[in-house]
């Protein structure tokens, strides 16, 4: 158990649950409650300085805050119907017209996925902070618990889109590149019909699997990396191993999941049924967590770094550098 999920678990434990809460802790990316006709779902998600962000252009931030909000809702397998959010600013740095441009950004992800805003909260911060709201419906909820050895690991879109995002800033990097958080509600749709466990990528694709992983006392093997090609161009440039766009814990608000392979052959064909598109990077294995990238294997198994570990961004990407190379093999 990590720091985080440490404080979550001695605070939750003081707090009493409701008797119609269908999830333990970390079971479930929204949180699920049994009503009368199907369940609810809820979900509330933070973001600050910390994650990341680029702040420069106020209608992509707005978008990607929504994305962000709502993938939880998606990964239990949901439909989004209310949202809310309390915003946190420096007036001075955020004036009429960024505010503006910020919820037109929301706002549009609303529009599209049906979600009404019911209200919010305001108040004022030296530095940003956005808390997003979502409360969504289900008949049929998807948890994290559930997946077996031998099942398909699959997601949408790429891996790293989120780990670029969060290097432009930190490199503090002026760049034309947009990094756009997809909204992933058609996908959805057609993976509450198949899978066995999901979740999103929010924390990264690797922190994802050892959650599921943790959660269901399996391992991993990622044959298929699946990086953004931007991105993956820009490790390069950068002379970083293309392995940390799956290690580093700013995520691309993916939907990772798993399904029988008994199943998979019905998936694909309504996928393409429906033009969608999905990759499967791997399978759910008995016990070590492996990755597999172009001729080189990495062991897993007692991978525990997280970003809160070091009180310098710099210091962290270093630290993941250097548990790659001591993890390394290659593949005779």
């Amino acid at each position: 158990m990590n720091l985080e999920e440490n404080i979550i678990s001695l605070i939750s434990e003081q707090l009493p649950r409701s008797k119609k809460q269908l999830n333990e802790l970390f079971e479930s990316d929204a949180e699920i409650l049994k009503k009368r006709n199907g369940f609810l779902l809820f979900s509330v998600d933070d973001f600050s300085k910390e994650d990341h962000f680029r702040t420069t252009d106020p209608h992509q931030l707005g978008k990607n805050l929504a994305v962000a909000t709502l993938s939880d809702i998606y990964a239990s397998g949901g439909t989004p119907q209310y949202f809310s959010h309390s915003i946190a600013l420096n007036p001075h740095k955020w004036d009429n017209s960024y505010l503006i441009e910020l919820s037109r950004g929301v706002a549009e992800i609303l529009v599209e996925t049906g979600a009404a805003f019911i209200g919010g909260d305001l108040g004022t911060s030296n530095e940003w902070h956005y808390t997003g709201i979502a409360i969504g419906h289900s008949d049929k909820p998807l948890m994290r618990k559930k997946a077996a050895t031998g099942e398909l690991i699959y997601m949408t879109g790429n891996c790293g889109s989120g780990n670029l995002e969060a290097a432009l800033q930190l490199f503090n990097i002026d760049s034309e590149i947009t990094t756009q958080f997809e909204l992933r509600h058609k996908e959805a749709r057609l993976i509450q019909e198949f899978a066995t466990t999901c979740i999103d990528s929010s924390d990264g694709i690797v922190n994802a699997l050892r959650t599921i992983s943790s959660l269901n006392n399996t391992g991993f093997l990622i044959d298929r990396l699946n990086p953004d090609p931007v991105a993956s161009a820009f490790m390069a440039k950068l002379k970083l191993p293309e392995e940390l766009l799956f290690l580093g814990e700013c995520g691309e608000y993916e939907l990772v999941f798993t399904i029988k392979p008994d199943d998979e052959k019905n998936f694909l064909a309504e996928a393409e049924s429906r033009e969608q598109y999905f990759t499967k990077i791997g399978t759910i294995q008995k016990e070590k967590k492996m990755l597999v990238s172009g001729s080189k294997l990495f062991d897993l198994s007692d991978f525990n770094i997280g970003g809160r570990d070091f009180s310098d961004p710099q210091e962290y990407i270093y630290g993941l550098t250097k548990y790659l190379k001591s993890h390394e093999n290659e593949i005779s």
